[in-house]
């Protein structure tokens, strides 16, 4: 499949997922720095706010594969043996 293109040089699509890539725009990434006398360091750590759940989010997700065999995980790091213990089979 050739991209057509126009006789005043702009790309004619020839699907719709090509249509999509030319209707993106142009991101821009900037980074700003600003200290913070809270810590020693001065950093704020707000990037890793995301971070906080997914902990509990992978020891539910193991659970509701455990649920049919009866078996629950409450403590962390969930190792495999851990796993294993909680199923009876350690």
């Amino acid at each position: 499949m050739a991209t057509a293109i126009s006789t005043a040089g702009s790309v004619q699509p020839d699907t719709l997922a090509q249509q999509l890539c030319l209707d993106v725009a142009d991101i821009d990434v900037a980074h700003v720095q600003t200290y913070t006398s809270v810590s020693e360091l001065g950093a704020k750590g707000v990037g890793e706010s995301g971070t906080g759940a997914a902990p509990a989010v992978v020891m539910n997700a193991v659970n509701d594969a455990l649920r049919p065999f009866a078996a629950r995980v409450t403590s962390q790091p969930m190792t495999p043996e851990v796993v294993l213990q909680a199923l009876g089979k350690v």
